[in-house]
């Protein structure tokens, strides 16, 4: 009798987890207006039914993830040295700016 309840209790502790991981599933579909379910990673993973399937793609993965990052390196490193100018000239054009500010307010008070 009692592995009978602790059977009905997994299974309602169950039903509980899947409906809760499906109303997150929604409320972040609503929020983003991104459906997880059309996601080809989401597909991959339906099918699996194995821990070590479900690390193998995991690892899969991580290794286009790398790829991809790695690819994009060279963009970086070539936007780095601009990006540094331009926040530099941004700092001079407003120093500039702030020692101007104050005379230009005097020069349309006095006229």
């Amino acid at each position: 009798m009692s592995s009978t309840v602790q059977a009905a209790a997994s299974s309602t502790s169950s039903t509980s987890n899947i409906q809760l991981i499906t109303d997150a599933l929604a409320d972040y579909a609503k929020t983003t207006g991104i459906d997880l379910s059309k996601n080809p990673f989401a597909a991959a993973i339906e099918g699996i039914n194995s821990p070590g399937a479900i690390l193998e793609l995991l690892q899969e993965q991580e290794k286009a993830f790398k790829g991809y990052r790695e690819r994009n390196r060279s963009l970086i490193n070539c936007l780095t040295p601009a990006v540094n100018v331009i926040q530099a000239f941004s700092g001079i054009l407003g120093e500039a700016v702030s020692q101007v500010s104050p005379t230009c307010h005097l020069v349309t008070l006095l006229t």
